[in-house]
């Protein structure tokens, strides 16, 4: 029976609702539009503000129900209480059924048992309606003395119902919320007085509303009115009495001599002053506060996937709004011609305002490329530039959507300034070519407009200067090449304020510190430090005095070229390698990890970097290396051959006197034949380099040397490596197989476990139909690009002696472009050139 009861209760409510709005639809069309907007035209700001501010703290009165509340029940959250509290009866002045919606909001404010607690908020809220029926009293009290010949005579019946309802329901709670906490004397006086500040309050807000209209009628006369629509409201059902409330009012308003436009906007003012408002600011805290607990509950991730789409959106919108500016102000005929751009397109295309968007169109694009490089130096101009935008547009031009287009933009940009990250800019090669080609195209496409009107073209070729071709003039569009030209003035000053002082990172060699560093820890490629061509990055943990981890690494533009693994204590490679890629971005630079081992790889991986395989190093296990056997017999003839020759092999060790420098000067020269020396990845020739290690000499039967291999170890991976190995046109045949062969050895017999032959690049790339396409693409040049270097005759070269192959790779943010790092990576071979 109970749920049959609910049923038919909830299709009454629906279907009264329906007719009241239904009704409310009706009284709205039948509104003079005209005269509306007149009045509302001629209503002061001031007014206004103060009309939302009564309406605001007219519905914040009922927040005293909260006040008695306190005393019975227990809160959830006692901090964030009166909030909660006001929240709640905001939602429940606009959509509360009754006792339904309050009930549902506070039964989750407090924290008592259950039962109890829903069963005295029940009996509380009907409780709460005594100051209605106060209210009701003093307005039919009043009825009978001052209105009995009047309309308002007419409202008696449903003040009657005011002061009885709370009687009839305190009897109903009574017998079904028999579970209530038990009320003193005090609380019931609690809730009552609250109850009666909140009706007197609510009935004064429609009041002062209409007085301060200066409404055409004797204010008083109208509560009422008011109290009865309100109780029409509550007995209805309907959720925040949207539309019985407001059809009772206008209908009641009219009987009374008012005009219906005038009644129109004292309900419509009411109801968004103690209504609308005060729910909109509701749900944006409530909002607020939801977004807050599920970013908290998930570590702030939320956050900042948000924040990223709202930059990469407020970025987009940038360029959208520039290049359709530059359009709107260089090539008007464009927006004639093409139907989608003009749709898309909210600027106006007027010839007098060419310069302006020409200008405004050029900045938006360069801050919207600070913006999307995350630039801090761009959060402020960008800012001020849409501000004066908005300024701009709202004088020069007649629609709506640029001004909405630009002042989502400036809320968009005020909400992304977490995300401005980086203390400078660095214009990359991809950013500008992006722009470059933006640019660019629009600077052809004026260039060709401007020809194409040109007398002498135009007749010759019967161009028709109309649609794309469009320009007012010649003078006009010479005005504009002119405002294009001193425009990119103001966006190379744009740019270099983004840039302001430039900040490298890491730090230029010091020797004394690296080799405290490397004391802890080596590998193969740490002599290439000492070549002086790359920075340092120097990694200290927290509360502690001395550096645990060193990056070696090149700049070339906005990348930072990571040569091989970090070096150092390897327990602080991850911490390090955060550090470092944080440092980089700040700054605004992109590390890319080249030859990196599987393990930094996997590293820089979790950090959101791509990986490919680069190539495979070839490792000689040298206590079980020799040349005995089929496979080694065309070496051990040339050994043979080279020892019965006279030529010897020995090991220098340093320091190195000037004379023996300038002789291996000369076999380098030689060797080289005119070729520039490599560097970064490589070794070069430089006398203090090779100071740092031993060399392998082969010298001539009169002692003088023909060849020279500098050689290179690694205490923590017990191995020894070759860098530079150089020789004569005097040395004997198969040079480089001697010099390999008794450098294993002398490896071997200095107790070295492994001999590292270096990288074949490409070597076991893309093998599989399933590799990625960019891996696929590296083994073709690794099978058929012999005729540019010989990847694959150099790992044949060095399988021969190769007992293991280690995998090496390449690391590159998602954001890089791997044409872009492989360019990079070519540039900085070359030591001669400062890329910092």
């Amino acid at each position: 029976m109970n749920q049959k009861w609910h049923n038919i209760r909830r299709v009454m409510i629906i279907a009264v609702a329906f007719v009241a709005l239904f009704e409310l639809g009706a009284v709205i069309k039948r509104m003079p539009l005209k005269i509306l907007l007149a009045i509302f035209a001629e209503i002061p700001i001031g007014l206004l503000i103060g009309i939302f501010v009564i309406g605001i703290l007219t519905a914040s009165v009922g927040v005293s129900y909260n006040w008695a509340y306190k005393r019975l029940l227990t809160p959830t959250d006692p901090k964030h209480y009166w909030l909660s509290s006001w929240l709640i009866n905001a939602f429940d002045n606009a959509f509360g059924v009754a006792d339904f919606v309050v009930m549902w909001f506070q039964n989750r404010l407090f924290d008592d048992n259950r039962t109890e607690r829903s069963a005295t908020l029940h009996r509380s809220w009907w409780l709460s309606t005594s100051g209605l029926a106060v209210v009701s009293l003093l307005s039919l009290i009043a009825t009978g003395i001052y209105w009995s010949h009047t309309a308002v005579v007419n409202y008696a019946p449903w003040l009657v119902v005011a002061v009885v309802l709370p009687f009839i329901g305190l009897i109903v709670s009574h017998f079904r919320h028999r579970n209530s906490l038990p009320f003193s004397a005090s609380d019931y006086a609690r809730i009552f007085a609250a109850s009666l500040a909140t009706w007197v309050a609510n009935t004064a807000g429609f009041l002062l509303i209409g007085a301060l209209f200066q409404m055409p009628i004797a204010i008083w006369s109208v509560m009422p009115l008011f109290i009865a629509a309100r109780t029409f409201g509550i007995v209805t059902l309907v959720p925040g009495g949207w539309g019985t409330f407001d059809i009772f009012a206008f209908i009641g308003l009219q009987t009374l001599g008012m005009d219906p436009a005038v009644i129109f906007l004292w309900i419509l003012f009411y109801r968004v002053a103690y209504t609308i408002v005060p729910f909109i600011i509701a749900v944006i805290i409530a909002a607020t506060r939801a977004l807050r607990e599920t970013n908290r509950k998930f570590r702030g991730v939320p956050s900042v996937i948000v924040r990223s789409m709202l930059q990469k959106a407020v970025t987009v919108l940038l360029y959208f709004s520039g290049i359709t500016l530059i359009i709107a102000g260089a090539l008007p005929g464009t927006l004639q011609s093409f139907h989608l751009l003009r749709h898309l397109s909210p600027w106006t295309s007027g010839f007098l305002l060419q310069v302006p968007n020409i200008f405004i169109g050029f900045m938006l694009i360069i801050a919207g490329r600070g913006i999307a490089n995350k630039v801090k130096r761009a959060y402020w101009p960008t800012l001020i530039l849409l501000a004066i935008s908005f300024g701009y547009v709202a004088i020069s031009h007649e629609h709506v959507q640029p001004l909405v287009l630009l002042g989502a933009l400036f809320i968009g940009t005020l909400f992304i300034k977490p995300t401005l990250t980086r203390v400078q800019f660095i214009y990359s090669w991809e950013n500008r070519l992006v722009d470059g080609v933006i640019y660019g195209g629009l600077f052809i496409a004026y260039l060709t407009i401007g020809v194409a009107n040109l007398p002498a073209v135009s007749h010759r070729f019967h161009v028709r200067t109309s649609g794309f071709f469009l320009v007012p003039s010649l003078h006009w569009w010479l005005i504009g090449f002119i405002a294009i030209a001193i425009v990119s003035l103001g966006v190379l000053g744009f740019i270099a304020y983004m840039q302001g002082r430039t900040q490298l990172l890491g730090e230029a060699l010091d020797e004394d510190r690296v080799n405290q560093v490397l004391a802890r820890g080596d590998n193969h490629y740490t002599n290439l430090i000492f070549l002086g061509d790359k920075r340092l990055f120097y990694y200290r943990p927290d509360q502690s005095e001395t550096d645990t981890v060193a990056i070696q690494f090149r700049l070339i533009n906005n990348k930072a070229a990571v040569m091989s693994d970090p070096f150092g204590d390897s327990a602080d490679f991850q911490a390090a390698l955060a550090a470092f890629i944080s440092e980089a971005d700040r700054l605004g630079y992109t590390p890319i990890f080249y030859e990196v081992s599987e393990k930094i790889a996997m590293m820089v991986h979790e950090f959101g970097y791509n990986f490919m395989k680069l190539g495979e190093e070839a490792w000689v296990d040298t206590p079980s290396f020799k040349t005995a056997g089929k496979k080694f017999a065309n070496i051990r003839s040339e050994i043979n051959q080279a020892t019965a020759a006279g030529f010897t092999y020995e090991v220098l060790q340093p320091p190195f006197s000037d004379t023996l420098l300038q002789e291996l000067r000369q076999i380098s020269d030689e060797w080289l034949h005119g070729r520039e020396e490599k560097g970064y990845s490589l070794g070069f020739f430089d006398n203090h380099y090779l100071q740092r290690g031993g060399i392998g000499v082969l010298k001539a039967p009169d002692g003088h040397i023909v060849a020279f291999a500098t050689l290179v170890t690694s205490e923590t991976e017990n191995q020894m490596t070759v860098d530079l190995m150089r020789f004569t046109s005097e040395s004997p045949n198969g040079t480089m197989d001697v010099l390999f062969v008794k450098t294993f050895e002398y490896a071997r017999d200095a107790g070295y476990n492994t001999f590292n032959l270096g990288m074949s690049p490409l070597s076991n790339v893309g093998l599989h139909e399933q590799s990625f396409i960019r891996e696929r693409v590296a083994n073709l040049i690794y099978q058929f690009g012999s005729k540019i270097y010989s990847f694959e005759g150099l790992r044949h070269y060095k399988h021969k002696f190769a007992s293991d192959w280690q995998p090496y790779y390449i690391g590159y943010s998602n954001h890089s472009n791997i044409a872009f790092v492989m360019i990079a990576l070519l540039l900085i071979d070359n030591p001669g050139v400062d890329l910092d």
